[in-house]
This record gives C-alpha cells, structure tokens and sequence, in this order.
C-alpha cells in the first residue's frame, strides 16, 4: 500500500508566499523613494524599478510576483 503525497492545502501557503513578496517589495520601494505610498511614484521611478528589476531578478525568483502585484496596484491608482 502506498502512501500517495497530498497538499489540500496549498493554496494557503501560495497566498503567503504572494503576501510576503508584495509587503517586501513595496517597502522596499517606499523606503528607497521615501514616500508612503506605491501610488505617490511616477513613471520614471517604475521604469527605474522595471529595469532594476530585470537586471537583477531571476526570471524564477518568487519576488517578480510581488512586483507584478505592486505594479499592478500603482497602475490602477494611475489611469
């Protein structure tokens, strides 16, 4: 008999990691551009962000989920 590997709980964990990634990117940006919130920067400061970004982050780093989050939060302030 064997004992087949289950995680029914997964999601839980994914939703975490997602959480965790935005908070530290957004502090870490807000700390860097000194302002309060992700919504005060402007588009030069996210095209500084964005190239940093692919500079630095691997493409399989769980960070680019908190920055598409933070992105995505700066955009829909901004439009």
């Amino acid at each position: 008999m064997t004992n087949k590997f289950e995680w029914a709980r997964m999601y839980k964990a994914e939703e975490y990691i997602e959480r965790e990634a935005y908070s530290a990117v957004e502090t870490a940006i807000t700390d860097h551009y000194n302002i309060t919130e992700v919504a005060d920067l402007t588009q030069e400061q996210w095209d500084d962000i964005h190239e940093w970004q692919e500079k630095n982050v691997s493409e399989y780093s769980p960070m680019n989920i908190g920055f598409a989050d933070v992105y995505n939060v700066w955009e829909m302030e901004n439009e």
